[in-house]
């Protein structure tokens, strides 16, 4: 009798103590989930936080504009449209840059310092918001830049001989004309200048390989035809960029006519 109760108390024990051990392994179990929980929460904090802290992403365009330096060459790109919010786009030169080879003056080492910072929206076609504005315009040892506008200043002919001119004029008038770009002209003669902007695709330009003209747009309706172009611009007939704290577009939006 004496060894049958030595067994069932053992018997208790071990359950009291399998009890007891369900019970912490519970209580474990409550606090990882609690833990997993909380360590959850703190990821999502995390991730919150490089998401806003990220810096906007920068697309960068080095190029290079040989040529002469007494005239200024076509550059020429569509901000993107409403979707996107408001576009950005910097053209920029170190004062630094091509001391190498002294393109604008042999006798000293600074060339050219620039900062232009553009903000804009589509193309003067487009039926969204149409504006560029210049936040900020630096140029100091010598000018870069002419002929900043939201329209491209650019020439015009018909593409067809027999249908109308878009938008009037004589054959090869000159002006702020191209309604499906944007543009200015850069210095040439040897120059690098970098383009950052917050939007994939690459800017268009002349780079001074030659004189020739270079076209931007061209297209063709049942009545009328249009062709936009672009030619190296004289240093003497040089227009600076206008800083300005008011957003303009060039033109209001015309619709095409059918």
């Amino acid at each position: 009798m004496a060894l049958e109760q030595d067994i069932a108390n053992l018997i208790q024990s071990t359950d009291a103590l399998t009890a007891v051990v369900d019970n912490k392994a519970q209580q474990l179990d409550n606090q990882m989930a609690a833990f997993d929980t909380r360590i959850a929460k703190k990821e999502q904090d995390v991730d919150k936080f490089i998401q806003e802290a990220m810096p906007e992403t920068r697309y960068v365009q080095d190029i290079f504009i040989g040529g002469s330096k007494d005239y200024f060459y076509p550059v020429w790109w569509r901000f993107p449209s409403n979707s996107a919010g408001t576009s950005k786009l910097t053209i920029a030169r170190h004062y630094s840059r091509n001391s190498d080879t002294r393109p604008l003056d042999p006798n000293r080492p600074h060339q050219a310092a620039l900062l232009l910072e553009l903000e804009g929206n589509t193309y003067p076609w487009s039926g969204d918001a149409n504006f560029m504005h210049i936040k900020r315009f630096h140029e100091r040892y010598h000018p870069t830049v002419s002929h900043l506008s939201f329209a491209a200043h650019c020439k015009s002919e018909k593409v067809d001989a027999t249908l109308d001119s878009y938008g009037g004029g004589a054959d090869g008038s000159v002006g702020p004309w191209c309604r499906a770009f944007s543009g200015l002209y850069l210095r040439g003669g040897g120059l690098n200048y970098r383009i950052i902007k917050n939007w994939n695709g690459d800017v268009k330009y002349h780079d001074g390989a030659d004189m020739n003209r270079r076209n931007i747009y061209e297209t063709t309706s049942d009545t009328w035809s249009v062709r936009w172009y672009a030619e190296p611009i004289p240093f003497a007939e040089r227009l600076a960029p206008t800083l300005s704290s008011i957003p303009y577009a060039n033109h209001p939006y015309t619709p095409p006519t059918a």
